[in-house]
This record gives structure tokens, C-alpha cells and sequence, in this order.
């Protein structure tokens, strides 16, 4: 008697490729297979960087800063943004927050793009340590019914106006919108107890202000030329429109007001 044996039947590679739809089904196993494959690398080697190379948060200049420019002037300008940089790349006493600039002011040019440094910047206390490289100290004389002088401090904004003599009329003109008080009039002596933090104030019987520098020309005329008035703003005040003041609008003003009607 004879037995007949049954072999199994294998795969036939040969015979898979032989076929258009057996090549392509092997190429798209083959695609899945590599893109897993390269998934699977890239996640690894993300780890192993993050793992291996530490970084740290600096402050980078976003625009040439000026030599002289106080640190306030630099955050509010926005001239510098916290940046990730490795540790191996971050440059001696380089500053990690923007708190360390207030008070402070560039000893020299800082270019775009570069850290910035402990080295670059030095404090200076004072009045000029309050003042931005467009800004000036004006003194001014005025009495306590023009200047508030009661009740200013240092630190307090205020509004400045000035009356004047425009061709034979007078007139009361906004003249500085916001101006930053650095030392009280009255304060002869003894100056006002500045903001925590603020560097001291000044002493002296008159009132000094902040200005910019194409206002303190216009603000020592008008001091010397008419009259000025210092409004107390609140922390959250809107400025105030400009225009003149005459004894034309304010009766203007009044008839409409009386009468209902809008001038």
C-alpha cells in the first residue's frame, strides 16, 4: 500500500510580486513599516535632546537699546523678549528677569539680538535715575491754589495747563497731558516719601516735573510768560481733550447749558 503525503503550502514571495495587486500591497506594508519606523527614531532622538542638552530663558534686545537709556524705557518699549537659549550659549550675567533692569540704565550700546547682560547696565539713583534719554527735570514756582501743592506727591501724575494772552484774549490751553511729579512743591528739606522701590526724591521749596524734552521749552515759557495750573490725575484718568479755554466758550457754554441746546 502506498501513502501519499500532503505537503503544506508557503508563501511564495515570487509569486506575491508577480502580481500588479500583490506588488502594491507589498510596497504600502513596506511604507507603513518605514513610517513607523521613522516615528518611532524621531520620538527618540527629541527625548534623548531634551534629556541630554538643558536650556535657559534670557533677555535678548529685539532693537538697538542706546547707550543712556534707563531700564524703564527699555520694558516699556518692548526692546528686549525672553528667549530659550542652551545653557552652553548663554553668556556670563546674563539677565533672566525684566525686574533687574528697573532703576538701571545702559552703559553702552546693545545691538539686536544680543543678551543682555549685569555688565551692561549700572544703577543710578536720584532724580536722573527717574528719567528717560527724552525726558527733563523742569522746576517750577506755583502756589498752592494753582499746584495742588497740599496734596501732591511724588510719583503722582498730573495735568498742566496754562493760561495765557493770545492777541488781547486770554486763554487757559492743556498744555502737558500726564507729567510725572518727581518732588512736590514745599518739600524744602525734607522730601515726599517716594513709591517702594523709587529712588529718593529731590528737596526744595519748588515743584518738579518730568517732561519731554519739546515740552519743557514750551512749559519754562509759559512759567515765565502767564500763569500755570496742576491738575491731580487719578491712576486710571483719560486724557483730557485738548483746546482753548476763553471767556467766549464758557459763556457759550453756559447759555447752552441753560437753554437746553448744544453749542
Amino acid at each position: 500500500m502506498k501513502f501519499s503525503q500532503k505537503r503544506l503550502s508557503r508563501p511564495n514571495l515570487g509569486g506575491l510580486l508577480a502580481t500588479r495587486a500583490g506588488a502594491v500591497t507589498l510596497a504600502l506594508v513596506c511604507a507603513v513599516v518605514a513610517a513607523g519606523l521613522l516615528v518611532f527614531a524621531l520620538s527618540s532622538y527629541k527625548h534623548t535632546t531634551q534629556a541630554v542638552i538643558p536650556q535657559a530663558t534670557v533677555l535678548v534686545a529685539t532693537a538697538e537699546i542706546h547707550k543712556g537709556t534707563s531700564g524703564e524705557a527699555i520694558a516699556a518699549q518692548n526692546l528686549f523678549k525672553s528667549t530659550p537659549v542652551i545653557s552652553t550659549q548663554v553668556t556670563a550675567g546674563a539677565l533672566s528677569n525684566s525686574a533687574s533692569l528697573k532703576g538701571s540704565v545702559a552703559v553702552s550700546d546693545i545691538l539686536p539680538g544680543q543678551q543682555l547682560t549685569a555688565a551692561e547696565f549700572t544703577t543710578v539713583a536720584g532724580v536722573v535715575g527717574q528719567l528717560g534719554p527724552n525726558q527733563r527735570a523742569v522746576s517750577l514756582t506755583i502756589d498752592e491754589a494753582h499746584g495742588d501743592t497740599d496734596v501732591l506727591q511724588a510719583g503722582d501724575s498730573v495735568d498742566v495747563y496754562a493760561a495765557l494772552t493770545d492777541r488781547g484774549t486770554q486763554v487757559l490751553s492743556l498744555l502737558i497731558p500726564d507729567a510725572l511729579v518727581i518732588k512736590p512743591a514745599g518739600a524744602a528739606g525734607a522730601a515726599a516719601a517716594p513709591a517702594a522701590g523709587a529712588a529718593p526724591a529731590a528737596s526744595g521749596a519748588s515743584l518738579v516735573l518730568a517732561v519731554s524734552t519739546t515740552q519743557a521749552p514750551a512749559l519754562a515759557f509759559a512759567s515765565d510768560n502767564g500763569h500755570l495750573w496742576i491738575f491731580l490725575r487719578p491712576a486710571d484718568a483719560a486724557n483730557p481733550s485738548p483746546g482753548l479755554t476763553t471767556l467766549s466758550s464758557i459763556l457759550s457754554s453756559a447759555t447752552a447749558t441753560t437753554t437746553g441746546t448744544h453749542p
